[in-house]
């Protein structure tokens, strides 16, 4: 009977007095986050619950308004990608220990790695349900402040929430808290109040006014499971008895950026990490302001959301997120002196590696977010290396760097003649090297937890 297919066997599976249930959490300090006021809020997980991580829920009304309500002041419009758009830091640390480093922007990797990973299938229902999918024109859920307001959920943290197992017993760690800090009011986009103005149209510096966010009314939600037979206590004693810990895996991130004056440059990072998984480069423009541009300013600026060059999915993000090639040539990376990959890849060749780092060259009802060259290069370029053998979060597989210090160089070449877009003499680009890694918590007895990679 072991060697015919499940297609052929009658069985079933049962899980004895297993329940589930939803809870509300509320966080410890506050319940708004604020672009001009209150930018952190921190949370602290149920203890002595089986917890599913991935239930992780952030609820919240966000807001935006116009500070500066004279004239023709611009109205400023929630970001594509809801919540998760308007974080600057998510940081988790259980017991005091810190378990990741914290990065900023958290927003940039965010969409990067929606950019390259989540399916247009979920950017069209999920997304647009829970977490503002697309830039939408001021009138849509307006506000009497040259704004809007919507009611949105933010479900999928990165980070710690990404953990094996998804089901986390916390009776067997200290208290976790997770802390998160707002970004700046610069990542919402603005839209022209001009008379026949429409959503992209250049926003003049005369009418940025003073934009402003925040998110209220903040609450949390989680599964708790409980298996009542005792079968998951036990078998998670004896783990603990016989090899005196438990490891639980989870990915962890860092970020390194750099000012190139003009045109893509090189960025350097350095990580000591027992399992280097992925390394990403992108570039933002890092401009000064203007007044005659749709897009005039660097990501650091309030302005017009840019145009994203596809006939397919959503037609406008919001410049703190727009990546683009630039004037690249050609590009690799270094680590430790090794070149990957072993020759000079172009700007196509780079989607080309996200893809086969996503395992999906055979998949036939997989993709992301990048429907068309245009869209590639102009608005969500990335360079990207896969390191490890495969997505299986138990396998560190990795680069093992644990016992040095890495030195990761992202080159590119510039000089290219059909740039995507030209880059801006006055403040250049701005160059970010990100990594993905795997980091372990080892569990022992009586609550005690380490990192250890």
């Amino acid at each position: 009977m072991d060697s015919l297919p499940s297609s052929l066997l009658y069985y079933t599976s049962q899980i004895a007095n297993f329940t589930r249930n939803t809870v509300k959490v509320n966080s410890l300090n506050q319940t708004s986050l604020s672009s001009n006021g209150v930018s952190q809020i921190r949370l602290a997980l149920p203890v002595n619950s089986v917890l599913n991580m991935k239930s992780l829920s952030m609820h919240g009304d966000v807001t935006t308004v116009q500070g500066d309500t004279s004239g023709t002041n611009a109205s400023v419009l929630i970001p594509r990608g809801g919540i998760g758009a308007l974080l600057d830091r998510v940081t988790w640390s259980a017991g005091g220990i810190a378990l990741d480093n914290g990065p900023v922007p958290y927003h940039v990797i965010s969409a990067l790695k929606s950019n390259l990973e989540k399916s247009n299938d979920k950017n069209m229902s999920d997304d647009r349900v829970l977490q503002q999918a697309e830039i939408q024109d001021k009138a849509v859920n307006a506000t009497t402040s040259k704004g809007q307001k919507k009611s949105l959920i933010q479900n999928n943290f990165l980070g710690f929430t990404e953990c094996h197992p998804a089901y986390l017993d916390m009776s067997l760690l200290p208290e976790c808290f997770m802390t998160i800090q707002c970004a700046q009011a610069s990542v919402c986009p603005l839209q022209s109040n001009v008379t026949d103005k429409t959503l992209g149209d250049a926003v003049l510096n005369a009418d940025v006014g003073d934009p402003r966010f925040s998110i209220d009314n903040i609450f949390f939600t989680v599964e708790v499971c409980q298996i009542g037979s005792g079968m998951y206590d036990a078998l998670t004693q004896r783990l603990l008895m016989e090899r005196g810990s438990v490891d639980v895996p989870y990915p962890q991130y860092q970020v390194f950026s750099t000012i190139s004056p003009s045109g893509v440059g090189e960025v350097r990072g350095s990580v000591s990490c027992m399992s280097l998984d992925r390394i990403y480069a992108v570039a933002r423009n890092n401009g000064s302001t203007s007044t005659a541009s749709a897009t005039p300013a660097g990501f650091a600026q309030s302005q017009a959301p840019v145009t994203i060059g596809d006939a397919v999915g959503c037609k406008f993000q919001q410049q703190a997120v727009n990546f683009a090639a630039f004037d690249t040539k050609s590009w690799k990376f270094q680590l430790n002196n090794a070149p990957m990959p072993l020759y000079n890849a172009d700007r196509i060749d780079a989607y080309n590696y996200a893809v086969c780092a996503e395992d999906r060259t055979y998949s036939a009802n997989r993709g992301s977010l990048v429907h068309s060259q245009d869209a590639w290069l102009g608005n969500k370029w990335c360079a990207c290396q896969r390191l490890n053998l495969d997505n299986d979060p138990t396998r560190l597989s990795g680069v093992n760097l644990s016992s040095i210090n890495a030195q990761i160089v992202y080159s590119p070449t510039g000089g290219n003649s059909e740039p995507k877009p030209a880059p801006d003499t006055a403040g250049g680009v701005q160059m970010m090297l990100i990594t993905k890694q795997t980091s372990v918590l080892r569990i022992g007895q009586s609550r005690a937890c380490a990192v250890v990679a």
